[in-house]
């Protein structure tokens, strides 16, 4: 059962990390091929006007049933009621290809007037590609629900692996249309641009087909599960859906929260700086490539991967709720607070230290695109905290305060977006975002502290903080040295000086966290392989 266990998450895994790393590595050859930096930062600006819709509107399409059904399924494999289990995912499938068709249906009509308020210079391009994505909306729901079946029946090996597929594929097509449109037909970057965001859906197909593949090599084990299954009973379906419902909505609300503070950004930033501050709206668009289109895609992995590690910890804490061990409940939640700043904090300060470079290697050279990706990044630690914080207190069942507090940080992030994009254009809109996000995690962490953290179980992150800060500095410090006589302006340079910077400091950092002791104690095991090391 451990195995098993642990081949499931390498699988989880593996397929999360892996398809977002290549979802920001393929920027390189498209972004080149795209052409000018103008071209390249409309053609972001317009891929993001249509994937931060379609985004949000996926997840409210999904609605949390895939993970809900997944449970249900392992509850009734566990009973020895297989039948019981396809007839919910029978049900579940019928009701994702609704909500997705709805969904996309939604999207499709609200195009003209989201792309209106985007920031954007052509409101009839960004319609056209949000509408392009109106096909992925509908397959993907059902899709999701297969690989809940899967979860449910303890396999997540297709969930990873389709989740390789899917990203690989949608990456080849991208590369491939986007070479024939622009390198071969000497095309539009337009039609590059539709071409690449049509791409989710072939991916999709790509996903379905192996996801399929994988059930008919299956199929054995599933009839044997089938034969030996008792009887199905009488379900009420409209009950078991309506609890899921009422389980998993909190979670989708909390979970597209960063997702909806981005389309907050994107319906009212062209508004305020065109209107507001007499920019035209070309400068518009490309501030909010800079400030939202292009860090985006480099915080997300940051922030993903630091919460893909800290969150090992949280499912012990659902079991431990039930059990009502408050002490043990405590240890974990610092154990998994030590963990995410340990790792969330190193990565986005290194990579806001090194903007020029990681803005060179990925986007055109720009000295205030990387001034902006250097504030989002530091900026990502609070989103990052918020998203470690909420779901630290959701899987202790507290969904209502967690639902109450992302509101008030809705509401607090539209009263300060005006102002705050107004005083200080694309900085003021990444400051209403943090300030809302950083004022809510301070009131759950308070929630948090009050009712489970004891005294002294936090103990090592003052010294985490330290450490962290004094690394910074002193690379802060020593890449303003180096740049008074260096500053690599090509993409290849850019790589190796973040490479070889980057790694050095990494180094620095861990062989203070051993020589401090924290590494020991939040991993496990020193780093150190001398005699004393090894014990």
């Amino acid at each position: 059962m451990k195995n098993k266990l642990l081949s499931g998450t390498f699988w989880m895994m593996l397929g999360s990390i892996f398809s977002r790393v290549l979802g920001i590595i393929y920027l390189i050859p498209w972004l080149m091929m795209i052409g000018s930096a103008s071209d390249q930062n409309a053609a972001q600006a317009i891929f993001n006007a249509a994937y931060t819709p379609y985004a949000l509107f996926l997840t409210l399409g999904v609605a949390g049933f895939p993970t809900a059904i997944a449970r249900q399924v392992a509850e009734y494999n566990g009973q020895n009621r297989f039948k019981d289990s396809l007839y919910v995912f029978k049900y579940g499938l019928l009701f994702m290809l609704f909500t997705g068709s709805l969904c996309g249906l939604l999207l499709y009509f609200f195009a003209p007037m989201i792309a209106q308020r985007s920031a954007v210079v052509s409101t009839e391009v960004a319609t056209t590609a949000i509408r392009v994505m109106v096909p992925t909306l509908v397959i993907l729901p059902p899709m999701s629900m297969i690989r809940g079946f899967y979860q449910g029946n303890s396999d997540m090996r297709p969930m990873g692996i389709s989740q390789l597929w899917e990203q690989l594929i949608r990456v080849i097509f991208i590369l491939t249309a986007t070479y024939w449109i622009m390198i071969v037909q000497k095309g539009s970057y337009i039609k590059a641009v539709n071409y690449s965001t049509f791409a989710t859906f072939v991916g999709g197909i790509a996903s379905y087909i192996y996801l399929l593949s994988y059930a008919r090599k299956q199929m054995g084990q599933y009839r044997q599960l089938y034969h030996e299954s008792l009887p199905v009973q009488k379900l009420d379906v409209f009950t078991i859906f309506k609890n899921i419902f009422k389980e998993a909505l909190p979670f989708i609300y909390v979970g597209s929260a960063i997702t909806v503070y981005q389309f907050i950004d994107q319906l009212t930033f062209k508004d305020i700086m065109v209107d507001l501050t007499g920019l035209d709206s070309l400068q518009a668009q490309n501030l909010y490539t800079y400030f939202s289109a292009n860090p985006s895609k480099i915080t997300t992995v940051v922030i993903s991967l630091t919460i893909a590690i800290s969150e090992s910890s949280l499912p012990l804490l659902a079991t431990l709720a039930k059990k009502h061990d408050k002490k043990q409940i405590g240890r974990t939640i610092a154990q998994n607070i030590e963990l995410m700043l340990t790792t969330l904090l190193p990565s986005s300060l290194l990579l806001a230290i090194l903007a020029w470079e990681v803005n060179g290697v990925f986007f055109p050279f720009s000295q205030l695109g990387a001034h902006l990706l250097a504030y989002a990044l530091v900026t990502s630690i609070v989103l990052a905290v918020f998203t470690d914080l909420f779901t630290v207190i959701q899987s202790l069942g507290n969904h209502r305060l967690a639902v109450r507090y992302l509101t008030l940080g809705i509401f607090l992030k539209l009263a300060l977006q005006v102002p705050f994009t107004y005083l200080w254009g694309a900085y003021g809109a990444l400051s209403a975002t943090a300030l809302s996000f950083l004022l809510i995690s301070i009131g759950v962490y308070g929630q948090i502290k009050l009712r489970y953290l004891q005294k002294g179980q936090l103990r090592n992150v003052k010294l985490i903080v330290v450490i962290n800060l004094l690394v910074a500095l002193t690379a802060l410090l020593t890449n303003e040295l180096i740049k008074l006589v260096y500053i690599p302006e090509n993409k290849i340079m850019a790589f190796l000086y973040a490479a070889i910077f980057g790694g050095a400091f990494l180094l620095l950092y861990i062989f203070l966290l051993d020589k401090s002791g924290i590494f020991k104690e939040i991993f496990g095991f020193k780093v150190t392989l001398s005699s004393k090391g090894k014990h």
